[in-house]
């Protein structure tokens, strides 16, 4: 086994067994809640032996574990393992991913394509609270709370440089009500200047696209050494994440075509000034929304 891969195993371990802590939960009990032998807790957490994505996923079920964190471990794992793709259900009963808690031991980047909705790390707490009442969350507040405090990944000194490719339509949807779409817009153009380990781009209403993706990713780059890129797909009943190098490349090259099919930051910051003035030409009227 390569040095880095027994590097890989003992990073993870290291940082299972910092959630169990956290969780407060004994090797013991963790076992029995998954029905495992207590020695192969004690293995996972010890790095000195191989373990499956499958495992960490559920190990990372169990402590709650989500978001970039959990993305960081499975593709270490992976890369130990040689696996290149698989799926983790989100064990969820609204069937919305959590957003979970920052990142655990070191997301550098994430380049972030989404056609269809607002990325939570750029939500307002009212549009958050919003979308999570609209995805039937049993608890919208303690929901819209967590994706703030995730949102702090963006502004602390060793914060994640974050790449975001953002289709305009996803602003319209009439998740909330149109002065609340219209102060997420423009908080965007706010943090799209302010920010600067942001990079936002906007692909306007009606642009043509030489290049187009029908479902939104994520791309991780992780600051440990010999650690690989991850690319993560969101659905309602679970998440899809590849690691082959072929993959990588392929979501690599159509991530750069998506940027540069978007209006550059500057530019993009004036389109959403724009969008928030104009909200109500997209808008329905109230009789034709309660028709």
């Amino acid at each position: 086994m390569p040095p880095e891969a027994t590097a890989a195993r003992a990073r993870v371990g290291a940082e299972l067994r910092r959630l169990r802590v956290a969780a407060g939960m004994s090797g013991d009990q963790v076992a029995r809640t998954l029905g495992w032998s207590q020695s192969k807790v004690s293995r996972a957490e010890g790095g000195l032996h191989s373990i499956t994505v499958s495992d960490v996923a559920d190990l990372l079920a169990v402590y709650g574990a989500d978001g970039e964190l959990r993305a960081e471990l499975l593709g270490a794992t992976a890369a130990d393992n040689g696996e290149g793709a698989w799926i983790v259900r989100t064990g969820r009963d609204d069937g919305h991913p959590d957003p979970g808690a920052a990142p655990g031991f070191g997301t550098a980047r994430i380049r972030h394509h989404q056609p269809v909705q607002l990325p939570g790390l750029l939500r307002t707490r009212e549009y958050a609270r919003a979308v999570a009442q609209a995805t039937g969350d049993s608890d919208p507040d303690a929901r819209a709370d967590a994706w703030m405090r995730r949102q702090e990944v963006l502004t602390t000194v060793d914060g994640v440089r974050y790449e975001v490719v953002l289709d305009a339509r996803a602003l319209l949807l009439a998740v909330a009500p149109v002065e609340a779409v219209r102060h997420q817009i423009l908080s965007l153009a706010v943090r799209a200047r302010r920010l600067p380990r942001l990079d936002l781009r906007v692909i306007p209403i009606g642009r043509p696209l030489p290049v187009f993706a029908s479902t939104g990713f994520m791309m991780y780059d992780f600051r440990a050494a010999g650690s690989r890129p991850l690319v993560r797909v969101e659905c309602p009943a679970g998440d899809a994440f590849f690691a082959a190098p072929d993959d990588i490349t392929r979501y690599a090259a159509l991530f750069a075509a998506l940027q540069s099919a978007a209006l550059d930051p500057t530019e993009s910051a004036g389109y959403l000034r724009s969008l928030a003035a104009d909200l109500e030409r997209y808008w329905p009227e109230p009789a034709a929304a309660a028709s």
